[in-house]
């Protein structure tokens, strides 16, 4: 679809920045590798490239900060297709304090985070940031932007199921579009599209005959695109074969054939390509041409097999669910059946797919909370380092100027771990998002694992399988039993508590599943269960929450929390109060 290309294209302007910081900073790499054109045309083909080099731009300080923002959500919608961890970035651009003395980075912001948040499905969200754009965009005079914003709303409105309103903003888009005294080529395409999303709009309420009712303007809007000079052959193709698709799904629809049938010929006029099967064959079989719409639709799944991913929703409903309504038409129910059991298992890897790509944007945002928690760490210890060299060349001079810097020292100090304090629990809670959806593929991919008799040649493979259980089966003791709380409890502890199991080689095995060895995995039950008796209990003192936790000592407790998250109990508790 067109509002696809837009916001590729408008992603790329937002991550552009103002002017000026486009050109000074272009100057500074030029003929780089580390240029905003260079990360915006990798950022599809190697977002992993990009990020590395987003990395260095960052740490050198050759762009600046919204720009590096804008490029990460660039890479991470377009090149990684996670949505939320794009947002991320996004909203920062937002929250910038100086975001709204620029107008037109104002305006591109927030189309950018509208856009992304419709994409995550926050349509609310989305309408938010929408009618501030279109605001800002108003008085800009940027008046094609102001009708895209309100464009992108209506689809917001739409995935609200709220039409009428969707089709409000669609009309007030349209009125600001036509009322442009120059319409170049882009405007006129906008004008095509607004009226093309109406008219789907007309659709999806199945609404025909107010569709029907639009096909003379949306025609004359395709006339007006076609006559530009600039408009590539194979654009100009695809908008004739949209606009006839929905005439032909609607004359289909009201069973006006006649109508329908000039559709199908204007259609079948037009290059084939992976979606004709699917806009032919509702027509094809109201016409009882069965034959031809089996034809179209083999043809749909030959083209789709060599272009693109068919573990797709598109696919099912639009290729797979018509091929099996055309042979229940034709009697051959045999071949209907096989569809339907292939249609059950697509539909179900493409949920395994959808979770497993859920859990790695969950993994990514807490990899970057933690990413970022360290780099901040690393800061403070930079900072503190400066701070303590600048007191010892101070204490030669004056006391007031050695006050001055202790109060400042002690600011700085409270900025970061309050810092802290909200990264830590940030940190725990994508951590326990990030768990519950491992058990929820562990589950699924249990699920779908037929039951079959295992054979000789599967009997170590079955044994291997036995050892993970005994390993989950002892995890899941100590977590529901809290055995961590019990300090003398250890390895050898395991052991005893548990003789039926075979745990011998505890710690190999514990480490090749979970990738931790079996003390730090005690020592974070203990850490994660004094964090909450932290933030929850205020009389019980940091002395008594360490002996509860299942840590030997004050002192144990004390120095295992500082090094992991750079801030002491007793402060974090603080800090959190306040």
């Amino acid at each position: 679809m067109r509002k696809i290309l837009t916001f590729m294209v408008s992603l790329v302007m937002v991550s552009c920045g103002s002017k000026s910081s486009r050109t000074t900073d272009s100057s500074q790499t030029n003929d780089s590798i580390y240029t905003i054109e260079n990360i915006n045309n990798i950022s599809l083909t190697q977002p992993e490239k990009a990020l590395a080099l987003l990395d260095t731009i960052e740490q050198r300080k050759l762009l600046k900060p919204n720009d590096i923002n804008g490029l990460r959500a660039v890479i991470y919608h377009n090149g990684m297709d996670q949505s939320n961890v794009a947002l991320k970035y996004a909203k920062r651009i937002y929250e910038d304090p100086d975001l709204l003395k620029d107008t037109v980075v104002a305006i591109k912001t927030f189309f950018l985070v509208s856009e992304l948040s419709q994409s995550c499905g926050n349509y609310a969200e989305a309408l938010k940031y929408a009618n501030k754009g279109f605001a800002y965009a108003l008085s800009a005079g940027d008046k094609n932007t102001a009708a895209q914003i309100l464009l992108s709303a209506g689809n917001s409105m739409s995935g609200l199921g709220r039409n009428d309103e969707a089709i409000n903003y669609i009309d007030r888009a349209l009125e600001v579009l036509e009322s442009l005294d120059i319409k170049d080529y882009y405007t006129q395409e906008m004008i095509f599209y607004g009226k093309l999303q109406k008219l789907n709009t007309y659709m999806a309420e199945e609404d025909y005959d107010k569709a029907i009712a639009g096909f003379k303007n949306l025609r004359d809007a395709f006339e007006m695109l076609s006559r530009h000079d600039d408009i590539p052959k194979v654009h100009l193709e695809k908008y004739k074969g949209d606009m006839y698709w929905m005439f032909l799904t609607c004359y289909t629809e009201k069973k006006m054939l006649k109508e329908a049938t000039q559709c199908y010929e204007e259609i079948m006029k037009l290059p084939l390509t992976p979606k004709t099967g699917q806009m032919v064959a509702p027509y094809l079989i109201a016409t009882k041409q069965y034959d031809k719409a089996l034809d179209c639709i083999r043809e749909a799944k030959r083209m789709l097999a060599e272009s693109e991913d068919t573990l797709k929703s598109f696919y099912i409903s639009y290729v797979l669910k018509y091929e099996e309504d055309i042979y229940k038409e034709m009697g051959r129910y045999k071949e209907a059946l096989y569809v339907a059991d292939n249609i059950k298992n697509i539909t179900d890897s493409i949920t395994k797919r959808e979770r497993e790509h859920e859990a790695q944007e969950m993994a990514t945002i807490y990899n970057l909370a933690d990413k970022e928690m360290q780099i901040s760490n690393q800061a403070a210890k930079l900072r503190n380092g400066h701070i303590i060299v600048a007191l010892s060349m101070l204490l030669l001079l004056i006391a007031i100027v050695i006050i001055f810097i202790v109060v400042r020292f002690n600011r700085i100090i409270k900025k970061k771990n309050r810092a802290a304090v909200a990264t830590i629990d940030e940190l725990m809670a994508t951590r326990g998002k990030l768990m519950q959806k491992v058990e929820q593929m562990e589950a699924l991919q249990t699920a779908s694992e037929p039951e079959t008799i295992p054979s000789e040649a599967e009997g170590e493979k079955a044994e291997t399988e036995e050892e993970k259980a005994e390993i989950e089966k002892l995890k899941q003791e100590i977590e529901e039993k809290q055995l961590f709380l019990d300090p003398l409890f250890d390895r050898n502890k395991a052991v005893e508590t548990f003789p039926e199991l075979n745990i011998r080689t505890l710690s190999a095995e514990f480490t090749q599943r979970y990738g931790m060895t079996f003390p730090r995995y005690l020592m974070s039950l203990r850490i994660n269960y004094a964090l909450s008796l932290l933030s929850s209990d205020s009389t019980m003192s940091v002395e008594t929450i360490a002996t509860k936790s299942g840590f030997a000592t004050r002192q144990t407790f004390y120095r295992t929390f500082t090094e992991q998250f750079g801030i002491s109990p007793a402060e974090y508790r603080r800090m959190k109060k306040k």
